[in-house]
């Protein structure tokens, strides 16, 4: 075991994935029992700016990265901006990923569903301000759009129908994600106002609740079941966004 001579030492080897699984599960059940360190460990990762820079608005680098077809699987962003933001799942209450959650996966299984996150809301990020060119096919071709996307992501796809929650849809794409084939779905309310459904395959197979993330101005929704990770992105409170999701996650479960 490693000798910390302070809490803050903890922190920062937690957060740069440099425990072992022993010290990782300590520190855990720690944040978990303790809310003093719990929101220690918050405030460090907000002064550090990690939840900032963990869903910037889109550089060239990134959109390049994001377009490319054939990224490798490995993680890419630095270990401590992904722990910083399994951090804020953590330490949201209820409404977060929740320790016991994550210590049911192993390291590359979670490091892949925050990337998920991240590419999730920077799609969203990145469409939703396009006018002309903000999905590949548009809602007249919405059969071939859910027969085209089955073939590329291997599983039944279907577009949810949020007519009764305000929203039109107005079409989807498809997207690369670690290397597999991921896909969004878009839709505007009557003030113009856009939310994206984002659906990727993952490394290991887990079934969850709707878990919640306010970060900014927006608001992001992911469940899983089984081995597809699913999210419902929108500048919409929780509240509003709830039953939203749940539409969703009833049509697409």
């Amino acid at each position: 075991m490693t000798d910390f001579k302070t809490i803050e030492e903890r922190m920062s080897a937690y957060l740069d994935g440099e425990m072992t699984s022993e010290e990782r599960a300590a520190f855990e059940e720690l944040l978990e029992n303790d809310p003093s360190v719990a929101e220690r460990a918050a405030n460090w990762t907000a002064t550090d700016d990690l939840v900032q820079s963990m869903v910037p608005m889109p550089s060239e680098s990134h959109m390049d990265g994001l377009m490319a077809a054939n990224r490798p699987t490995e993680p890419r962003w630095p270990m401590r901006k992904v722990a910083g933001l399994a951090l804020v799942f953590m330490l949201g209450g209820a409404g977060g990923f929740g320790l016991n959650e994550l210590r049911q996966t192993d390291d590359s299984a979670q490091i892949l569903i925050v990337q998920a996150t991240m590419d999730a809301t920077s799609a969203h990020r990145l469409f939703t301000v396009e006018m002309r060119h903000a999905v590949e096919v548009g809602p007249d071709e919405t059969e071939h759009l859910e027969t085209w996307l089955e073939k590329r992501m291997g599983r039944k796809m279907i577009v949810p129908q949020l007519d009764d929650h305000g929203l039109t849809f107005i079409g989807g794409r498809l997207l690369p994600s670690g290397g597999q084939a991921a896909a969004q779905y878009m839709y505007e309310d009557a003030q113009g106002e856009r939310v994206t459904v984002y659906m990727a395959r993952t490394a290991a197979e887990a079934r969850t609740s709707l878990r919640f993330l306010e970060d900014d101005d927006l608001t992001t929704v992911r469940w899983q079941d089984g081995p597809w990770v699913f999210f419902v992105v929108a500048p919409l409170e929780r509240e509003k966004l709830s039953p939203i999701a749940a539409k969703v996650h009833d049509t697409l479960i």
